[in-house]
């Protein structure tokens, strides 16, 4: 309050002191310019030349706040950054519609002014790979890298994808491996790689990819489990033992790619197929009679009841009595009764195989069924019931009704 009046004080002093100078000698200024001359006294001088000065300062100033942030230059920019987001906008519209030559074109004449180029390059260039442009995928995806370093990952990806659909399988996998080493837990990589690996048919290596596929959790569940019973199930049907190994080194070869699928996965009557497929070619079906009759037992699998009466072990007894006790459940199943009459004719009971391929085809007539039902009448000495079977096979492998 105190330094208010005493502002106050020094203000009207000021002031009246001004006016006695004014009064006392007012003084003049004269100023000419060839007829022309104006008069005025010295402090109308002054006061115009602050005014003057002050209304120059202040257009200056105000030029200066249109050329930069505050006008022209600003309404320039927005305007320039409007068109651009506007083409960045339809780029991606035509992206959605398919419309892929108008669409790489569009983003790519917006990308120098727009706000987020790194999108429209990358866009930019999946339309032109959707174009069947790769070159200039791989063009735009080279500047992208240039101009947005920190975009190189995602560039990397886009391109191994885009060679994918391209077919172009080794190069990708090239591209993607050392990203894969560098990002282990990089899951759009590791999606890339599998698909990359599947569509090769390299299953040794996706098999070792699915680990960190499902570490990651690169991949949900329930695909996560197909994908598994997929590379497990081609690993044991493009099995082929080594030629230049013992029976027991080839036995112990199909143990160890047994022995490398998950103890869950083991009880897939698909697996159990295809680890019976190839013990079969190294002579060693008794390792996998006991893994059927606990797995049939435990949930019933028409296609292994199958593989079963096909299987030669050195105990066909214990077959034969493991599949009549299933009859006891499924009295009218005609593929355990096919298997059944399978597993006799290997034990040489030849009236026991003719009423089970009898009643098997009174259930699901089969012209392979016929044909075993023949062979037994042979094998039994009768020749006209085994002719009469090979008739009626061969009538109803032609779609006749046998009479």
């Amino acid at each position: 309050m105190r330094r208010l009046l005493v502002s106050l004080i020094a203000a009207m002093l000021l002031g009246a002191a001004s006016i006695w100078v004014m009064q006392s000698d007012s003084g003049y200024i004269l100023l000419s310019f060839n007829n022309t001359t104006v008069e005025m006294t010295l402090w109308v001088g002054i006061l115009f030349y602050l005014a003057v000065t002050a209304l120059g300062a202040w257009l200056l100033l105000l030029f200066k706040w249109l050329g930069n942030a505050g006008g022209l230059r600003q309404w320039w920019a927005l305007r320039r950054s409007k068109q651009h987001g506007n083409k960045t906008a339809q780029g991606l519209i035509l992206f959605a519609d398919h419309d892929w030559k108008r669409a790489s074109e569009m983003l790519l004449s917006g990308a120098g002014r727009s706000s987020m180029p790194d999108v429209n390059l990358l866009f930019a260039a999946r339309a032109a790979a959707e174009d069947n442009q790769i070159d200039q995928a791989r063009i735009l995806l080279q500047r992208l890298k240039v101009s947005h370093p920190k975009a190189k990952l995602l560039a990397d990806k886009i391109l191994a994808e885009i060679l994918i659909l391209d077919e172009q399988l080794e190069e990708a996998v090239q591209l993607l491996q050392p990203i894969a080493a560098r990002k282990p837990g990089d899951r759009g990589v590791l999606r890339l790689l599998s698909d990359t690996y599947y569509l090769m048919g390299d299953w040794p290596s996706l098999q070792k990819l699915l680990h960190d596929l499902n570490y990651y959790k690169a991949i949900n569940p329930s695909n996560m489990q197909a994908l598994e019973q997929d590379v497990y199930a081609n690993l044991l049907s493009d099995f082929t033992p080594n030629t230049e190994f013992t029976l027991q080194e080839k036995k112990d070869q199909v143990g160890d790619l047994w022995e490398l699928i998950p103890k869950r996965l083991r009880k897939d009557a698909e697996l159990i197929c295809g680890y019976f497929d190839i013990l079969q070619q190294v002579d060693d079906a008794n390792r996998v009679q006991l893994l059927m009759v606990n797995t049939i037992n435990k949930r019933w699998h028409p296609e292994l009841v199958e593989r079963f009466g096909q299987l030669k072990t050195s105990a066909p007894e214990k077959q034969l009595l493991a599949a009549e006790r299933w009859l006891l459940d499924h009295p009218e199943d005609a593929v355990l009764l096919v298997a059944l009459g399978s597993i006799c004719c290997q034990l040489r009971f030849w009236g026991k195989a003719r009423d089970y391929f009898s009643v098997a085809l009174r259930l699901q007539p089969n012209a392979a069924t016929y044909l075993r039902l023949a062979d037994v009448f042979a094998e039994m000495g009768d020749q006209t019931e085994s002719n009469l079977m090979y008739r009626q096979g061969l009538r109803f492998s032609v779609g006749v009704e046998a009479s």
